[in-house]
């Protein structure tokens, strides 16, 4: 799927729920992906064992070297109880200032969104149709694995965690996306022994109408199989002043 970068992973982020590495002392061990201590078949299988687990996502465009946007996510998810909350606050300043507020909360059976556009607010709530359902998807941390698919990707040993670090020159990156327009991508992932993500940074350098942009992104995840998911407090705060109770309402689906 091609895209237009600009704001790809904040489009990503606000609809789905995504580099340096700061700090670290000098690495023991370094191996290329000739000869990776794992492959991304264990990551993904590691990967896959996350049953609940709580993220924050921080995301900065520059055009140029100015700041253009940002945009702060986190979330929680519990996938064996089909439980979901995610609060994603962006801020512009490409046509004025400009800010974009969302938060939302699923279960198995229903869900309710609060949005609010520069004071446009908006919300919604609906039950799940038969043999549907929420999308518990977080796309950076389940395509994480294709980061070792990369030519070249090298993996060190720091202490307790492993660091992994690829570069690319553009097309697909760690989000699972095709980027148009990307001509540098510099990753690195921070993972424990067990192959648990702890941090993931990416820079990614693309193109836009013949300017250059630079997108910095910072994950990181928390509370791995202990997270404990609760709606959004501004979507219970709003509702609550609408005179509808969440949890009364999406019990009846």
């Amino acid at each position: 799927m091609k895209k237009t970068y600009l704001g790809l992973l904040i489009v990503l982020m606000v609809f789905a729920a995504g580099c340096i590495s700061g700090g670290g002392t000098s690495s023991e061990t370094t191996t290329t992906s000739q000869n990776l201590p794992f492959t991304p078949e264990d990551l993904n299988s590691a990967i896959a064992k996350m049953k609940s687990y709580e993220y924050t996502m921080e995301i900065t465009s520059y055009n140029g070297t100015k700041p253009a946007a940002r945009l702060i996510t986190r979330g929680e998810v519990d996938i064996e109880n089909g439980l979901k909350a995610v609060a994603t606050v962006s801020n512009s300043s490409l046509r004025g200032p400009l800010y974009y507020r969302t938060y939302y909360y699923t279960t198995k059976k229903g869900y309710a969104t609060l949005t609010d556009r520069n004071g446009t607010i908006t919300w919604e709530a609906a039950c799940y149709s038969p043999g549907e359902g929420p999308n518990l998807t977080v796309n950076i941390v389940e395509s994480l694995w294709k980061v070792l698919t990369l030519p070249d990707v090298k993996v060190e040993e720091e202490g307790e965690y492993y660091i992994v670090r690829a570069n690319t020159t553009g097309g697909t990156i760690a989000a699972g996306e095709d980027v148009s327009g990307a001509y540098k991508v510099q990753m690195t992932i921070k993972l424990t022994k067990e192959l648990m993500p702890a941090e993931v940074n990416e820079t990614v350098h693309y193109t836009k109408n013949g300017e250059r942009w630079v997108d910095i992104i910072t994950l990181r995840i928390d509370s791995i199989n202990r997270a404990k998911v609760e709606p959004p407090k501004e979507l219970l705060s709003y509702l609550k002043r609408q005179g509808v109770d969440l949890s009364e309402l999406l019990s009846k689906c």
